[in-house]
């Protein structure tokens, strides 16, 4: 295998290549990540729409593959809080739509939660000990940042915006 020349990010995550890989809630899995890391890359489960118990399996069919290091991703946003009134609203506004595609209008469409970041999770983490931790839409509780510093493990965060990334 070639050897890389060494970098800043290499170095730091114990990589072979300079590549992240994006963790695509809803696109990405176990296969995809054990693939980059095996590559030398750093593969990324996203776990923002698992549970505990499918993000151990995604995990330990990952570990199966490669023992390089893994990021596991989060989101930490703040979910939304529901308004029946704009609900109402907005389906007012999307009647013409409903109606030319025969959908009723109080249709459930059931789709994954996209869960933060919180206590269960942190746990979970520290049980796993990925190399890396990441997350979007902010970060976790200054609580759960430091129990992820002292398990040992890498924090990295995406920014959404300018102003974000000069928060994070």
């Amino acid at each position: 295998m070639h050897h890389w020349p060494s970098h800043a990010l290499t170095d730091l995550l114990s990589i072979e290549l300079p590549i992240i890989q994006a963790p695509m809630a809803g696109a990405g899995g176990a296969e995809l990540a054990a693939a980059v890391s095996a590559a030398g890359g750093l593969g990324s489960l996203p776990c923002a729409m698992l549970s505990a118990a499918q993000i151990r399996t995604e995990v330990a069919a990952i570990r199966a593959q490669t023992s390089r290091p893994l990021n596991l991703n989060f989101f930490c946003h703040t979910p939304p809080t529901p308004e029946p009134a704009r609900e109402a609203r907005w389906k007012q506004e999307l009647a013409r739509y409903y109606e030319e595609l025969a959908v009723a209008a109080d249709t459930l469409v059931d789709s994954p939660q996209r869960r933060p970041f919180d206590t269960e999770m942190c746990a979970l983490v520290e049980e796993l000990q990925p190399a890396v931790v990441s997350f979007h839409f902010g970060l976790p509780a200054p609580a759960l940042m430091q129990r992820l510093r002292a398990a040992g493990i890498r924090v990295l965060a995406s920014a959404t915006s300018v102003t974000e990334a000069r928060w994070l």
